[in-house]
């Protein structure tokens, strides 16, 4: 930690703190996000020694970069690059954005996706809360804590992880997936973006699972045909396609 001044604290939940830092001696500022030991399995733990190993192996411009990282007793501190806005802050301010503006968040995300499936690894847990965003407005993907590598050979898995209003159908079924399960959860997030709530949206989690297994999306008709015909190869005909 001696080697990094830290600024002030941007966040914090269940799995630690993150803080805005500065390498010592230098103007560079990086994102400090510092992970409590206490309280944890073993196997949670394993799982945090892996997503930095999985992130540590991934250079891409729009995935957020991971600089370094280091264990303690306690702690377990990752060092990555920093990103000045959450997607989430922007959508909570505006509510939606015009397609112009959203195209460009789109690419950056596809891009960030073709990057991982190609190197055979699943993100798992896509929603705007990993989704940051830097001074040119670039999208970078985060939070690799579900993220999964496929070896090779691998077609599916089955294990369930991720945030039930993005979660792909076969994953409420609780059947194999594979790289599509992302494709599902960056439709549902494009959606969002443009029309200001995910396409399937409720306070009940039953419900919600019966709503992403048997109901069809529905399109805004302020959505441009193009838009509709893309968010439907994500999700509106994948809900019918997967079994």
């Amino acid at each position: 930690m001696d080697k990094y001044e830290v600024i002030g604290l941007l966040g914090e939940g269940s799995f630690g703190r993150v803080y805005k830092a500065t390498k010592a001696g230098t103007s560079s500022v990086v994102a400090l996000k510092v992970i409590t030991k206490r309280g944890k399995s073993l196997k949670e733990i394993k799982g945090l020694r892996q997503e930095c190993e999985i992130q540590r192996g991934l250079h891409h411009p729009n995935i957020i970069q991971m600089l370094d990282s280091f264990e303690t007793d306690n702690e377990i501190v990752v060092i990555t690059e920093f990103a000045h806005k959450e997607l989430t802050v922007v959508l909570s301010k505006e509510g939606y954005l015009p397609e112009e503006r959203a195209q460009r968040i789109v690419w950056d995300l596809v891009s960030a996706l073709y990057y991982l499936h190609s190197h055979r690894v699943l993100h798992r847990d896509l929603k705007p809360q990993n989704i940051l965003l830097d001074q040119k407005n670039n999208a970078k993907l985060c939070d690799f804590g579900f993220a999964r590598n496929m070896s090779t050979g691998t077609h599916v898995l089955t294990s369930i992880k991720g945030t039930p209003l993005y979660m792909a159908p076969e994953l409420v079924e609780e059947h194999p997936y594979d790289h599509n399960a992302d494709l599902w959860s960056l439709g549902c997030i494009i959606y969002e973006l443009l029309v200001g709530t995910p396409p399937f949206c409720t306070t009940s989690l039953l419900h919600l699972i019966k709503m992403i297994r048997h109901d069809q999306v529905q399109f805004p008709s302020f959505l441009s045909e193009l838009c509709i015909s893309f968010l439907k190869v994500c999700i509106d005909d994948y809900v019918h396609s997967w079994k």
